[in-house]
C-alpha cells in the first residue's frame, strides 16, 4: 500500500506540561526493586527567558515543599548573573528568579548553594573580568540570612583568584558538609598550577570561621595527563565520600567520567577510576553531578552526545546511572532530557528529595530556552506513563534502543514535512519501521527500569501495511513470558493495549519488531505508553 506522497504542514505542538499532582500523595516508605530509577515522561519549566540564554542549574531543598534552584542566566542582555527561582509546592510552579549576584565588569556564573546547621545559605560562584587580552578570575561566596531572599557578600568568602594572558583561572566551586566542616571543591588551571598545557588540577578548601584554609590536592590532573574538572562530592552510605569529575586521560575521547573516593573526605591519594567512557570515536561525555539516593544507592549523572548524529555539547543531554555498591559498578544508563540532534540539555543537577523521588534539572534548548525539572521514582506512580521521549518529538529516537544500524537506514522519523504526508498522531512526529535498506528488519524498544511489582499496561498508536513476515508490539523482560500483539493493518491511527503485564523483575522492556518482506512494506509508532495500574 503506498502512503499519500502530499506534502503534510503542521506546526510544533507540544504536550502541555502538567503539575504533577504525584507529589502531594501520601508515599509508602518502602523502596522498589534496585533495577534503575522511573522516570515519567513528564517535565516542567522552572524559567524560560524571553530572551538571552540560562545554564548551570543547581538545587537547594529548605523544606520538603520549598526548595531554590540557582542557575546562570545572560536574560533580557548584559553580562551573565546568577539567579535563583523558588518553588514552595515541591516543585510544581517556580517564582520569578531573583538575582544573586552581578558584576558590572564581567560575568558571573558556576552558582551552587549550601545550607548550614545555623541556617544561613551560601552560594559560590566564580566571576570572570576582561581587560584587553587579561582575564581575571575569582572564586567568592554570597549569604543569605532569609531563605535566599536577599544576598550580601560573606566576609572572608574569597575562595582564590588567578590572573593569565588566557581564558585560564579557578572555575566551578562546590561547597559541601564534610563531618561539620563546610568546604569547598574547585578546577583550577591557572599559569600557577598548569603553565600552558591546557590541563587541570581539582582542590578542596575548608572554612575556618573567617576564610578558607590551604588547599588540599582532590586529583592532580597535570600529573595524570589530563583537564579534570567540575567536581561535585557526596557521602556514600559506608561514610566514605565519592568525588565525581570529568577527565581528559582516555584517547579518542574529548572528556569521560572519572571519579575518586576518600575515606574521610580529606584524604584524597586514592586512584582515579572510570565511571563512564561514551561510546564512538571522538564523543565525550562530561559535566557530572553525584547524589547518594534515600535507599542508599549512587546517583551520577553527566551530558554526553553519544546518542547525537553529531558532536559537541551543544548536541549533548543529560544522562543517569546507578551504582548499589558505592561506586564500584554503574549500570541503568537512562537520557532524562532526550532532545533532537541539533538541540542540548546540558550542565545538569540532581537532588534527592525523599525516601522515593529524585529530582534532575537541565539547562535546555529544547523545547525551548530554559531551565527544566523532572522526577524519577524509586516508588512507581501509577496511572503515569514511564515510557521515555513516547512521541518521538524530539525527531530522532533519544531514550531508544535500536538493533546495529536500524536507525536511521530502517528506523524513519515522520512529520515535519519529510512528503509522507500523513498527520503524527499526536504532535509532529512518529516513527515509521521499513525494510527499505539492507537487512529487511527493524527494531526500537526501551528498557523501563525501577519498577514495583504490580500490574502495568502497554498502550500505543499503531497502523501498517500488512504482508509482513511479522510486525508485531512486545513486552518482556517483565519476569515472564513475552507477550506480543499484532499492528493492525490500517492506514489509520488505531489503539493497541497489551493488557495485564504482572512485573515481578523491577523492569520490562518495551519494543516494536518488523519483518517485511517487501521494501514497499511499512509499519508506523506514535504515542507510546507503559503505565503502572
Amino acid at each position: 500500500m503506498k502512503r499519500n506522497k502530499r506534502l503534510w504542514f503542521k506546526p510544533l505542538s507540544f504536550v502541555v506540561i502538567l503539575a504533577l499532582a504525584l507529589t502531594a500523595i501520601p508515599l509508602p516508605a518502602a523502596y522498589a526493586a534496585s533495577s534503575g530509577i522511573a522516570w515519567p515522561s513528564q517535565q516542567i519549566a522552572i524559567f524560560t527567558p524571553p530572551s538571552g540564554g540560562a545554564w548551570y542549574p543547581r538545587m537547594l531543598m529548605l523544606s520538603p515543599s520549598e526548595w531554590l534552584v540557582s542557575f546562570d542566566t545572560n536574560a533580557g542582555g548584559g553580562n551573565t548573573r546568577v539567579a535563583v527561582s523558588r518553588t514552595q509546592n515541591g516543585g510544581s510552579t517556580w517564582s520569578e528568579p531573583v538575582t544573586v549576584v552581578s558584576n558590572a565588569s564581567g560575568n558571573t556564573a558556576n552558582g551552587q548553594m549550601l545550607k548550614l546547621p545555623n541556617g544561613e545559605i551560601w552560594l559560590a560562584y566564580r566571576l570572570v573580568v576582561q581587560k584587553g587580552s587579561t582575564y581575571e578570575t575569582q572564586l567568592n561566596v554570597r549569604r543569605s540570612t532569609d531563605n535566599g531572599r536577599t544576598w550580601s557578600d560573606l566576609p572572608g568568602g574569597l575562595i582564590g583568584s588567578s590572573t593569565a594572558d588566557s581564558f585560564k583561572g579557578l572555575w566551578e566551586p562546590h561547597l559541601e558538609m564534610i563531618n561539620g566542616k563546610i568546604v569547598v571543591l574547585y578546577a583550577d588551571d591557572s599559569p600557577a598550577t598548569a603553565g600552558t598545557t591546557g590541563l587541570q588540577n581539582l582542590y578542596m578548601k575548608t572554612w575556618n570561621g573567617s576564610g578558607w584554609d590551604n588547599r588540599i590536592t582532590v586529583s592532580d590532573g597535570v600529573a595524570a595527563g589530563s583537564r579534570d574538572g567540575m567536581p561535585v562530592i557526596t557521602r556514600m552510605k559506608d561514610g566514605r565520600y565519592i568525588t565525581v569529575f570529568e577527565a581528559s586521560d582516555v584517547p579518542g575521547h574529548p572528556f569521560v567520567i572519572k571519579y575518586k573516593i576518600s575515606p574521610d573526605g580529606f584524604n584524597w591519594s586514592g586512584p582515579r577510576q572510570t565511571l563512564y567512557v561514551p561510546a564512538g570515536s571522538g564523543k565525550k561525555a562530561g559535566a557530572p553531578f553525584v547524589v547518594k539516593l534515600a535507599d542508599g544507592r549512587l546517583m551520577a549523572s553527566f551530558q554526553t552526545d553519544e546518542s547525537s548524529a553529531n558532536t559537541g555539547d551543544a548536541y549533548s543531554s543529560m544522562h543517569t546511572m546507578i551504582s548499589s555498591d558505592n561506586g564500584a559498578t554503574w549500570q541503568d544508563k537512562y537520557n532524562v532530557f532526550p532532545v533532537s540532534d541539533t538541540k542540548s540539555a546540558n550542565w545538569n543537577a540532581l537532588m534527592t528529595i525523599d525516601s522515593t523521588r529524585v529530582a534532575a534539572v537541565t539547562s535546555a534548548n529544547y523545547p525551548s530556552t530554559g531551565i527544566y525539572l523532572r522526577f524519577g521514582y524509586a516508588m512507581t506512580p501509577s496511572q503515569t506513563n514511564l515510557v521515555n521521549n513516547p512521541g518521538f518529538e524530539t525527531a530522532n529516537v533519544a531514550g531508544w534502543t535500536t538493533y546495529g544500524d536500524d536507525y536511521p537506514n530502517r528506523i524513519l522519523i515522520h512529520g515535519a514535512n519529510d512528503g509522507v504526508g500523513l498527520p503524527a498522531a499526536e504532535g509532529s512526529y512518529f516513527v515509521g519501521l521499513a525494510g527499505t535498506s539492507g537487512p529487511s528488519t527493524a527494531y526500537v524498544g526501551q528498557t523501563v527500569t525501577g519498577l514495583d511489582n504490580g500490574t502495568y499496561t502497554m498502550r500505543a498508536r499503531l497502523r501498517s501495511s500488512g504482508g509482513q513476515n511479522s510486525c508485531v508490539m512486545e513486552v518482556k523482560d517483565y519476569g515472564g513470558s513475552t507477550l506480543q500483539t499484532a499492528f493492525p493493518v490500517t492506514t489509520s491511527w488505531t489503539p493497541v493495549t497489551i493488557p495485564n503485564i504482572q512485573v515481578t523483575a523491577g523492569k520490562a522492556t518495551i519494543g516494536f519488531y518488523v519483518s517485511n518482506s517487501s521494501p514497499s512494506q511499512w509499519a508506523d509508532i506514535d504515542q507510546v505508553e507503559f503505565i503502572r495500574e
